[in-house]
């Protein structure tokens, strides 16, 4: 079997291949070496709200300053617990039993220690860490998350992976395709999974909405736009797009904290600007916003929150006559290929037009080209990663044979999604150099899997049930 074959159902067999590929070899102990967790450490971009292990509300503002001598890993770390900031050390472990194995708990070099951060989850007799002054070390289980990792962080994994294909590439690149779209169409019935259980406490209109939110937001911004879309819901939010043009656009830039009541720059405020506060004082005066931080010192100015919000408004707008799950289920029934679904599905983003096209913020100098507020790679992955699973959730929802036949279709011809560092790094591990087949959305997805299950707390290859696997696999004549 291989792409070409005709099948136009998501396939769960990846699953069962999962499954049975740990029956083959002992899998590696999924922890990465505590260098390796330290150099993680230093590098990510944790998201706002983690949870340690005795239920406190943790940020973390800081990873603290590598100590190379002896004592803990991290020096001067700040954390905030519970919404106070907190400055002191940070040692990783990979097993909770670590810290007693390494005496830590009679040494008081570690009395500063504020924060326990291990990679596995403890047993339920697994001892907290204590200081030798008695005191209890909060423990955070590692974090996880496609966009934790920054690129130098991943990259710098070790270069010897990639084992399990390099030889069946070469040799039977079929096989390996094969099962790189399996694990893509997997992946998808996943998040269709996550959607369909949103959609069965939330509705499907708001379940979708949030989840296009959480896409527009993208790793940088996600979970305010999740937070965003949560104190408007769908249902009013829908509403003031039909009531006038742009009020909803007004209403989520005010929910952001990203229209303020007043001009506070030196020079005069945008025509669009005074508009936009006009409408807020007629049509939304109690209107607050919330408490929101915004670390815009990380994206690119054209990937600002105001642009991204707008983008957002403009998409919800465009979709709100029949709301945002019933006009794109219309579309999904329609009878058109592939790219012309597509082209109709893009147009409900709009163009580079308005105040947006040519601006990152309220204010300072104008883009030297105009460009949608949503950009054509930004557009792609919101179909793929919401749209496609938003579909196939409403789809098996409602036994709907030729609705799934439609969404298959366009999900196996979905071209690739602008590359991120997770496709990025899993072609340099799996093609050494070489030139990889073409990817399309479906194998990037396979690719995202792949690094989830195997992968990711394996860099080594040590000992991996993949290879092993897929030589099956070849025996099978697959």
């Amino acid at each position: 079997m291989n792409d070409k074959e005709p099948r136009r159902q998501f396939s769960a067999d990846y699953g069962l291949f999962r499954r049975q590929a740990g029956e083959y070899t002992l899998e590696e102990a999924p922890h990465l070496p505590e260098a390796m967790l330290q150099r993680l450490w230093e590098g990510a971009g944790f998201p706002d709200a983690l949870t340690s292990l005795e239920g406190h509300r943790l940020r973390v503002l800081s990873p603290g300053w590598l100590n190379k001598s002896g004592g803990p890993d991290f020096t001067n770390a700040q954390i905030e617990f519970n919404g106070e900031t907190v400055t002191g050390d940070v040692e990783i472990h990979r097993r909770m039993r670590d810290w007693f194995d390494h005496n830590h708990d009679s040494d008081p070099v570690y009395n500063g220690v504020v924060l326990h951060v291990v990679s596995a989850s403890p047993d339920d007799n697994a001892p907290r860490a204590t200081t030798q002054q008695g005191r209890a070390v909060a423990t955070l289980i590692w974090p996880d998350g496609d966009g934790l990792y920054g690129d130098d962080a991943l990259e710098g994994l070790p270069a010897r992976c990639g084992k399990c294909a390099s030889g069946v590439i070469s040799e039977n690149p079929e096989v390996f395709q094969h099962f790189l779209g399996l694990a893509g169409e997997w992946r998808m019935l996943e998040k269709q999974r996550r959607i369909r259980e949103r959609m069965s406490s939330a509705g499907a209109d708001q379940a979708m909405y949030e989840v296009f939110m959480e896409a527009c937001g993208y790793s940088a911004y996600r979970e305010q736009f999740k937070r965003i879309a949560q104190a408007l819901h769908y249902d009013r939010a829908r509403q003031l797009a039909q009531q006038t043009p742009d009020l909803l656009e007004v209403a989520l830039l005010r929910i952001a904290g990203l229209l303020p009541d007043m001009w506070r720059h030196d020079v005069d405020p945008p025509l669009h600007y005074i508009r936009s506060l006009e409408q807020l004082q007629k049509h939304l005066p109690g209107l607050k916003p919330l408490d929101l931080r915004w670390r815009s010192a990380n994206s690119r100015p054209a990937n600002r929150p105001e642009r991204r919000l707008a983008g957002a408004a403009r998409f919800i707008t465009r979709t709100a006559d029949y709301g945002m799950q019933k006009k794109m289920e219309m579309l999904w029934r329609a009878s058109m290929p592939p790219v012309a679904r597509r082209r109709a599905i893009e147009d409900f983003f709009g163009g580079a037009m308005g105040f947006w096209a040519n601006h990152c913020s309220w204010h300072g100098d104008s883009m030297t080209r105009p460009s949608a507020p949503l950009g054509e790679g930004r557009i792609r992955t919101i179909i793929g990663n919401v749209l496609i699973p938003a579909a196939l959730a409403w789809a098996r929802e409602q036994k709907s044979t030729l609705l799934e036949d439609h969404v298959y279709d366009f999900f196996a011809a979905l071209p690739a999604e602008p590359e991120n560092r997770v496709h990025r790094v899993m072609r340099q591990w799996l093609f050494a150099g070489g030139k990889p087949f073409r990817m399309t959305f479906r194998r990037q997805q396979g690719l995202m899997q792949m690094h989830q299950d195997w992968c990711s707390h394996n860099p080594a290859c040590r000992n991996c049930t993949l290879l092993t696997f897929l030589r099956s696999l070849e025996g099978c004549g697959r």
